[in-house]
């Protein structure tokens, strides 16, 4: 009988903690990696919706568990309509209430990021049920700042995607890429290294006008070594791309 009576007890439990767990949704609804740069005098935004989904009112609490930045850089929350201070991991902080959430409401989180160098930061966010702590979901935000460069362009007649060589090459630090759009296109101009993984995004699919451009990339400002580079022009129907060498 005993038996029978702990077991009851241990489904009620079961069937009542996945019933929570399954009150609620909290994802991220930016990017995988936000990207912006260390010249912006607004942050980078990344965002994130927490939903109640639930027949009931429910309160709900944030917290920071993982602030993976660069020197230099600060990342601040905003949630249940405040903003508050870089230091505060838990939203809201006493004495703030909880949020609470009406069936099928939703509260967006948004994280503030600012920073001086180059890099990129990796924030965890956990939403958990004020009422029982256990109950939580988990989502990641990553932020991408590259230092600003400077994008010359040229208005005239083109009559086909060029990119050209970069100029000098090799280079030390700095180097100056042109190509050529015909059409007014979204654009991204991505270095890789040798592995084939990006190292810097000077342009992040960005709508450009028909004409020519020209970029002065700047090794130095995203901390490369020297060695092998390839670097990329990405548009809706054409790519190409060409190597480099950076020596030091």
């Amino acid at each position: 009988m005993k038996k029978i009576i702990f077991i009851a007890v241990l489904l009620f439990f079961l069937i009542n903690i996945n019933s929570y767990a399954q009150s609620f949704e909290f994802y991220r609804i930016s990017p995988p990696i936000v990207q912006g740069d260390t010249s912006s005098f607004t942050p980078t935004v990344t965002k994130g919706i927490l939903k109640n989904t639930s027949s009931t009112a429910l309160s709900f609490k944030y917290v920071r568990v993982l602030n993976d930045l660069p020197p230099t850089w600060i990342s601040q929350l905003c949630a249940g309509g405040y903003c508050f201070s870089p230091e505060t991991d838990t939203l809201p902080p006493a004495p703030f209430p909880p949020i609470v959430l009406q069936p099928n409401q939703i509260d967006t989180i948004t994280i503030d990021v600012m920073g001086l160098v180059a890099g990129i930061g990796t924030i965890v966010i956990k939403a958990y049920l004020f009422t029982n702590p256990a109950i939580y979901q988990m989502d990641t935000f990553r932020v991408q700042l590259n230092y600003p460069s400077i994008v010359k362009y040229k208005n005239e007649i083109v009559q086909d995607y060029n990119l050209k060589q970069n100029f000098p090459n090799p280079f030390n630090p700095s180097t100056l890429i042109e190509f050529s759009i015909p059409q007014n296109n979204y654009v991204s101009l991505v270095i890789y290294n040798v592995l084939g993984n990006e190292v810097a995004r000077l342009i992040d699919n960005q709508l450009l006008k028909a004409g020519s451009y020209s970029i002065d990339f700047n090794a130095s400002r995203f901390n490369l070594s020297s060695g092998l580079y390839f670097y990329a022009l990405i548009t809706e129907n054409y790519r190409d791309s060409k190597k480099m060498v950076l020596t030091k």
